[in-house]
């Protein structure tokens, strides 16, 4: 009977925890419930968040596109600005030079008129000079106010042609863009025009080629009808040609 009542005291000893380890278990188990939630979360949140910058630099990168694109068109526009700027201020000078040059024809005959030998010679079959009846001074006088009047002339013709050629200038960009845009329309309506690499590349071989070698037929299917009905239906297509000859 010794035995058993040594067990007893030594199952006394150890702890009775199968309570409480269950317990642990499951607060543990919850635990790793939650922090697997939690991680699902902030894989979920990580991944909205990468979208979310992945989004922003594209975003960044079409507006740093942007940018680059208006900052070459300011500089073209720049650079027309100052080509033209400098084509009028040339302009402007051969203008200036040519108002002093009538400016100092009409004051010399003004100061010379008088004193001036402009009286024309008249030369006869013989090969005399013969000096017309009419005054020197009248003649003269008459001269200078007569070239005075086509130096004016002249003027007032050259500003015109000045003022024409600017007209003519904005008619022709005007022109220009209107038959870009027509010819646009023409392409996205009917299709590709012959020779559209030839009107539009810079490169004078690769325009040869495209002249020489351009397509001589053209055909489109703009559109495609069914008609009838089960089993006779049948399509109908619109076919466009043309032959360039």
């Amino acid at each position: 009977a010794s035995p058993p009542a040594q067990g007893s005291p030594l199952s006394s000893l150890l702890p009775s925890a199968s309570v409480p380890e269950s317990m642990t278990i499951n607060e543990l188990r919850q635990a790793i419930v939650a922090m697997m939630n939690r991680k699902d979360e902030l894989e979920e949140e990580n991944r909205s968040l990468r979208n979310l910058l992945d989004g922003e630099m594209e975003h960044s990168a079409a507006l740093r596109q942007e940018v680059d694109t208006l900052k070459r068109k300011v500089t073209e526009q720049e650079e027309r600005h100052t080509m033209k700027v400098q084509a009028l201020a040339r302009e402007n000078e051969v203008l200036k030079v040519q108002l002093k040059k009538y400016v100092g024809a009409v004051q010399m005959l003004k100061r010379e008129g008088p004193t001036a030998e402009v009286v024309p010679n008249l030369w006869n079959v013989d090969g005399e000079v013969t000096v017309p009846e009419q005054k020197p001074g009248e003649v003269a006088e008459e001269l200078a106010s007569s070239y005075e009047r086509k130096l004016i002339e002249v003027a007032e013709m050259h500003g015109e042609l000045i003022e024409f050629n600017e007209r003519l200038h904005r008619a022709l960009v005007a022109k220009e863009a209107l038959v870009s845009q027509m010819r646009q329309e023409l392409i996205d309506l009917r299709g590709p025009v012959p020779g559209d690499l030839s009107q539009t590349s810079e490169d004078q071989s690769l325009s040869d080629f495209e002249i020489t070698n351009r397509a001589l037929i053209n055909v489109w299917i703009p559109s495609v009808f069914l008609r009838g009905k089960a089993a006779n239906a049948f399509h109908v297509y619109q076919v466009r040609r043309r032959v360039v000859v």
